[in-house]
């Protein structure tokens, strides 16, 4: 299993100094942030995407995915003006991809903002909003990965992977799976055996991670083994479902993300690599 890195660990820099930066630190696999920086389409032009290819190949860093904008991005949103926007800025986001050669976009299947409605309502503006997006998806052959959400007190649609699994058999399209976040299913109420059920239950729909850690309490994006996550669970539990893809972590930048950035993939690869 190889492990790749987010730009958000280098947030406060440019892009190209990210993905030289994370490349460096000895990553061969990134995902990019969309939201507010480095490719949001709202301040990353079109025209430099072309550049932004090249460095990537000139750098052998293969962007495994980009994180689509979550700021003014709600799916699940009862408002048909604010879920169009949303539908517009995110299929900018996959042409983005399709830019790049990026063969997955993860996507929050729902926004907090819409918790008044209900978990049942905010599914179906979901599903109505992603039936929309798989078309184009398809038309571009790039990937999306709805990844699970915090929710503490279990009112919000999308926070469990059984919801992820009963939206992409709703929406019926190949081009839908599942990006499971580790640091978010530890926040569920019941997190006894969390990550052992949320990884099965993902199965062979699982295509990337979001892998950090965190106390239980806040969404902290510490690095592994930093919280309270039992990682040789995680491991072993990727293992039961034959995963292939990429340990993608994504922490929070805090303090060198140079260091940190190296931190972490000499941990990451110190777990991947003990027996279970």
């Amino acid at each position: 299993m190889e492990v790749g890195f987010h730009s958000w660990s280098f947030a406060s820099q440019s892009l190209e100094k990210a993905l030289r930066d994370i490349k460096n630190a000895g990553f061969a696999e990134v995902e990019i942030n969309a939201d507010k920086i480095h490719l949001d389409p709202r301040i990353f032009p079109s025209c430099n995407l072309m550049d932004l290819k090249n460095l990537l190949k000139d750098l052998s860093l293969h962007p495994n995915s980009v994180h689509a904008p979550i700021d003014g991005v709600d799916l699940s949103t009862p408002h048909p003006e604010m879920r169009k926007q949303s539908i517009d800025l995110v299929m900018d986001t996959l042409e983005y991809c399709r830019s790049i050669e990026c063969p997955i976009m993860v996507l929050h299947p729902s926004h907090s903002d819409s918790l008044p409605i209900g978990r049942e309502a905010m599914r179906k503006n979901s599903l109505e909003a992603l039936k929309e997006l798989t078309g184009k998806a398809e038309d571009l052959g790039v990937k999306i990965a709805l990844e699970n959400m915090i929710d503490q007190a279990g009112g919000r649609f999308g926070s469990r992977v059984a919801d992820l699994r009963q939206i992409i058999d709703d929406a019926d399209s190949h081009l839908l799976g599942i990006c499971l976040d580790t640091g978010h299913a530890n926040l569920l109420p019941s997190r006894e055996d969390v990550q052992e059920r949320e990884i099965a239950e993902a199965g062979e729909s699982l295509w990337t991670l979001h892998v950090h850690d965190n106390d239980g309490k806040e969404d902290r994006h510490w690095p592994p083994g930093d919280g309270t996550i039992d990682w040789n669970q995680v491991i072993r539990n990727l293992r039961k479902v034959d995963y292939r893809g990429i340990f993608m972590m994504e922490i929070q930048e805090r303090g060198n993300p140079d260091e940190l950035a190296k931190k972490c993939l000499q941990r990451a690869t110190e777990l991947l690599k003990t027996p279970i």
